[in-house]
């Protein structure tokens, strides 16, 4: 690719900005995507594996992809924390091409083609992309100008990067935080010490120290020490290793002392970590025996459904399903006057049940809500108020706003002095921030909601309102079933949300459950 005869074809082409998109990749996940418009492929965080048809690549290799209109690209072997976004835009070449273009028709094929794009600053492009997904969800006029101008730089950034690159120069100011942190998680079992690293990676321990404790508030092998537990976490729960070969994997010959390093860091020896993630997973697999949004090994309802009548209550057979309830909620407990949260980040204990909780996520104001508890802030919902129902709308008035999911505002959480803040995986990188201003936990916020209903119950010390809350949605449900069997066979059905002159389609996810796996209609092929 002649990087000249590109040059002149984005100087003289005209750009709009179709969508700015932010997403993360789950290990198990797996996206296969048509893309609908030209766009940018920018891999800010992790690491995962790119295929398309012109090549086949890691993220952290090429961690820019550029991909024509309807190239067909698939993500996979994603590591647990892998972030993208994508910038979609519609380019439009003029009649008259540049005169001084070599080979004019090639030219033109490989601006709108698929091609990777192995940048070195890589600070610099997720400082952009970060910025331009902040300015575009504004919607307004002036910011989306913002955006486009944004763009324009993104470009600029990488055509220059580009031609330094053929000419066989290389850009060396990247941030000597960021590209140790890249180093750590390509070679975190490596044995080395600060001063190593420094001299391989061109700067000095001091420089290593003050940035890392600028930017994350601990040192660089603090920040190893985050690294190894991560990855040993994950081998832990999909794995059947011992524990001294995990140790050793993740860079500890001493078993020993990775077993006490764990334990002070995530609040469980391996082996007790071990066993409640593969209970709470083996619970969520069977969804807890109480929520039908998975297929379960054994019968839950008899077949001929259409005559079940709920008359075995949840709350009739109490003693079972709170025993179950432990179960699901993974390991959490009263003890001693004394809370053990168990999440995503480790082990909480509180001193006392908490009263003034905060939540980041909206989703929890109605679980709270439902279970009696009014929370005393939350993230702003795009939702208008005047569309919920009395009962729901009512505690989100006396509510505090907290910022929007994406970008929490941690000023009016300091101001309302929480007992407990909630997050989950949107905030994962403010977490530290979060847990010095008050307790954090970090749930699953694609967690089915009963199970997430149960933890807050068993965390609050409400089982009994939570199951009586998935008892009356059993009944309800019961109801709609019976109705809908005796309507006929069921069409395909879309839930689809107007807004801003667009259209949003649901996917099987959330809401959307209710109609495709709780009732059971098919849903609309996308």
């Amino acid at each position: 690719m002649r990087m000249k005869d590109q040059m002149m074809l984005w100087d003289s082409a005209s750009f709009q900005i179709s969508d700015i998109r932010r997403r993360r990749l789950q290990p198990k996940e797996r996206l296969e995507y048509r893309a609908p418009a030209e766009l940018f492929l920018v891999s800010t965080a992790g690491k995962a594996r790119i295929e398309t048809e012109g090549f086949n690549l890691w993220s952290v290799d090429a961690s820019i992809v550029h991909l024509g209109k309807g190239a067909e690209f698939r993500i996979a072997e994603a590591t647990d924390n892998y972030e993208y976004f994508l910038i979609l835009y519609k380019a439009l070449l003029p009649d008259g091409l540049p005169k001084s273009l070599d080979q004019p028709q090639l030219a033109v094929r490989q601006f709108h083609s698929s091609y990777a794009i192995p940048v070195v600053m890589n600070a610099a492009y997720r400082k952009l992309v970060r910025e331009m997904e902040q300015i575009w969800g504004q919607e307004q006029a002036l910011t989306r100008l913002e955006a486009k101008q944004q763009f324009y730089a993104f470009v600029h950034l990488f055509l220059s990067e580009m031609e330094q690159l053929e000419a066989g120069r290389a850009v060396h100011d990247e941030d000597p935080v960021e590209s140790t942190v890249q180093y750590m998680e390509a070679h975190y079992a490596e044995p080395w010490t600060l001063a190593s690293l420094a001299e391989r990676l061109g700067t000095n321990t001091r420089r290593l120290q003050r940035g890392f404790n600028a930017r994350f508030g601990h040192s660089p092998l603090e920040h190893l020490i985050e690294i190894r537990l991560k990855r040993a976490k994950k081998l832990l729960e999909n794995s059947e290793l011992p524990i001294s070969n995990i140790a050793d994997e993740v860079g500890y010959p001493d078993s020993y002392y990775f077993s006490r390093l764990f334990k002070k860091y995530v609040g469980l020896p391996p082996s007790d970590y071990r066993v409640n993630r593969k209970n709470e997973q083996r619970m969520t697999d069977m969804n807890c025996r109480i929520s039908p949004a998975l297929p379960s090994h054994t019968i839950i309802v008899p077949t001929d459904w259409a005559r079940y009548d709920q008359r075995g209550s949840v709350l009739q057979d109490f003693q079972t399903l709170l025993t179950m309830t432990l179960m699901c909620t993974g390991g959490l407990a009263h003890v001693e006057g004394k809370v053990r949260v168990p999440h995503l980040r480790g082990v909480l204990e509180l001193e006392r049940i908490p009263e003034r909780i905060a939540v980041l996520d909206y989703q929890y104001v109605d679980q709270l809500l439902a279970l009696g508890v009014q929370p005393i802030g939350s993230v702003v919902c795009s939702v208008e108020v005047l569309g919920l129902p009395i009962d729901l709308a009512r505690p989100l008035k006396r509510m505090a706003h907290l910022g929007s999911k994406e970008v929490p505002d941690l000023s009016a959480i300091t101001a309302i002095e929480p007992d407990l803040i909630i997050c989950t995986g949107f905030q994962e990188h403010r977490f530290e921030e979060l847990s010095v201003i008050a307790p954090t936990i970090m749930l699953d916020r694609n967690e089915d909601w009963r199970q997430s209903l149960l933890r807050l119950g068993a965390l609050l010390d409400r089982q009994v309102r939570a199951l009586s809350v998935i008892d009356a949605y059993g009944a309800k449900l019961n109801t709609i079933r019976t109705r809908l069997q005796a309507a006929g066979d069921a069409q395909t059905v879309a839930l689809i949300r107007p807004r801003d002159g667009k259209i949003r389609l649901h996917s099987e996810r959330r809401a959307c459950c209710t109609m495709t796996l709780d009732c059971r209609c098919r849903s609309f092929p996308v």
